[in-house]
C-alpha cells in the first residue's frame, strides 16, 4: 500500500478512536451528573419534608376542638394554630353539663399534656367527672404554655369569607371542624353532607330533669339492669318483659341537669313492641319518674307529678339507636393546599345519650396525629390520597368499634 493511502487510514483510525473515548466520556460525565442530580434531589426532597410545617386551624372550642388543639400542639410539624369559636370566653367556661371520661379517654388526655389534678372534678371507677366549662377553662389557661403560638378567634363564626382568609395563608393548611352536628364549617371547607346510619342493635329512650334550684355539681352515675316494667292496668296482663333481656337505665348528669337513659338489646316482645308504638306519654312519663324515685341518691328530693308534668322532658316512645357516620371523613384541596377533616358530632353522632358521649368523640382523635404527619409530608397524589384513606378508614373503625359494643359498654355492663 503507498505511504499516502496508509498515512490516510491510520488518520482515520486515529479520529474514529478519538470520536469514540469522546462520546464515552460524555456519557460517563452525563451519567455521573444524573446520578448526583438524582441524589442531590432526593437529598433535598428529604430535608423538605422534614422542614415542612403546617398551619392547623380549628373551628369549635368544644372539648373535642380543644382536645384537638392539644394534640396538634404536640405535633413537630405543626407551625401555628387559629382556632375559631363563635362564643366568648365567658359563654364557654360557665357551660354548666357534665361529661364523664372514661379510662381510655384520660389515659389518651394525659399523652397530650392535659393534667387531672388540676382540673376540678372527682374520679370514681375510672371514669373522671366534670363539668365541660371547667375542661375548657383549664385547657384555654394552659394555651401559653404551649410550644406553638396559638390564636383565639373568639366571637367569630366561621362561614365563607373566613374560609377565603383560611386559603390566603402561605404554607399548607389543615382545617378540623369540631363544631358539632349541626355546625356549618365542614359543608363550606367542600366535605360531604352525606352521612350513613347504621344500628347498634339496640332500642333506647331518653328524659332530662332541669332543675334551676339546684347547684350545677357533678354526680356519680347510677346503672340498673333487668328492670321490668307493669303495664297491665294499660294493656292487660300479656304485656309483660322476658326478664333475661330486661331494660337497662342509667341515672347521670349534674344534680341540676339530670339525666335518665333506658335501653334494651333489640328484640321484639310484647313490651317493646308496646313502648314502640305507644301514643300516651303519660306511660313513659310515669316510667321515667318512678325510675328516678326508685333509684335515685340518697341526697336527691323525688320527683312530684308536677315536677314530671313542668320539667321532665323525655322520649314519649322506645326507638332504635343509631350512629350516623360522615361518608366522606377527609378531603384534600389542591388550589387552595388545604386538608379538610371533621371531628366530634361533625364526624359521627348518636341519636342517644348515654353520658358517655365525648368519649366516641375522643377515639376520633386518636389518629390525628399521624394525620398530621402525613398531611405534611404528602408531596405527592399516591401520598395525598394515601393520608385521606388513613384518615377515612380510621374513622370507619371507630364507628365499627362502637356499633359492635359501645351501647353494650355505656349501659349494659356494671
Amino acid at each position: 500500500m503507498p505511504a499516502c493511502l496508509e498515512k490516510m487510514f491510520c488518520g482515520d483510525s486515529g479520529s474514529s478512536l478519538a470520536t469514540t473515548a469522546a462520546i464515552l466520556q460524555c456519557t460517563v460525565l452525563t451519567g455521573c451528573f444524573l446520578l448526583a442530580f438524582c441524589f442531590t434531589k432526593s437529598t433535598y426532597d428529604r430535608l423538605s419534608r422534614s422542614w415542612s410545617k403546617i398551619t392547623v386551624v380549628i373551628v369549635g372550642a368544644g372539648p373535642i376542638g380543644l382536645t384537638s388543639l392539644l394534640v396538634a400542639a404536640r405535633n413537630r410539624k405543626v407551625s401555628r394554630i387559629i382556632l375559631y369559636e363563635e362564643k366568648g370566653r365567658k359563654a364557654l367556661i360557665r357551660r354548666p353539663f357534665q361529661i364523664t371520661l372514661d379510662l381510655q379517654s384520660i389515659s389518651f388526655l394525659k399523652t397530650v399534656g392535659v393534667d387531672f389534678d388540676k382540673i376540678e372534678g372527682y374520679r370514681e371507677n375510672h371514669k373522671f367527672h366534670t363539668r365541660i366549662g371547667v375542661f375548657q377553662q383549664y385547657v384555654l389557661s394552659i394555651l401559653d404554655q404551649l410550644n406553638v403560638p396559638v390564636e383565639l378567634k373568639l366571637n367569630t363564626k366561621f362561614n365563607k369569607d373566613t374560609f377565603q382568609e383560611v386559603a390566603t395563608i402561605p404554607s399548607r393548611v389543615l382545617l378540623i371542624a369540631c363544631d358539632g352536628s349541626n355546625g356549618h364549617s365542614a359543608k363550606v371547607a367542600g366535605l360531604s353532607d352525606e352521612f350513613i346510619q347504621q344500628s347498634c342493635k339496640s332500642y333506647g329512650a331518653v328524659a332530662a330533669l332541669d332543675r334551676s334550684d339546684h347547684c350545677p355539681i357533678p354526680s356519680s352515675e347510677i346503672r340498673v339492669h333487668n328492670l321490668t316494667f307493669d303495664l297491665s292496668a294499660f294493656y292487660g296482663n300479656d304485656v309483660k318483659t322476658d326478664e333475661r333481656n330486661g331494660f337497662h337505665l342509667k341515672l347521670f348528669g349534674s344534680f341540676r341537669h339530670r339525666y335518665m337513659s333506658l335501653a334494651v338489646p333489640k328484640y321484639e316482645s310484647k313490651l317493646v313492641k308496646t313502648l314502640k308504638v305507644v301514643l300516651d306519654k303519660s306511660i313513659m312519663r310515669n316510667i321515667f319518674k318512678e325510675c328516678f324515685n326508685h333509684y335515685r341518691s340518697d341526697s336527691e328530693e323525688k320527683i312530684t307529678d308536677m315536677l314530671a308534668m313542668n320539667n321532665l322532658r323525655f322520649s314519649p316512645r322506645l326507638f332504635e339507636i343509631k350512629l350516623s357516620s360522615r361518608i366522606q371523613n377527609a378531603i384534600y384541596l389542591e388550589y387552595e393546599d388545604i386538608f379538610v377533616t371533621c371531628e366530634g358530632d361533625a364526624a359521627r353522632s348518636l341519636n342517644f345519650h348515654s353520658g358517655m358521649d365525648v368519649n366516641l368523640a375522643m377515639r376520633g382523635l386518636e389518629s390525628l396525629d399521624q394525620f398530621i404527619t402525613m398531611a405534611v409530608a404528602a408531596d405527592t397524589e399516591c401520598d395525598i390520597l394515601s393520608a385521606m384513606d388513613y384518615k377515612t378508614s380510621s374513622a370507619g373503625d371507630v364507628a365499627q368499634d362502637f356499633v359492635r359494643t359501645g351501647i353494650s359498654e355505656t349501659m349494659f355492663s356494671s
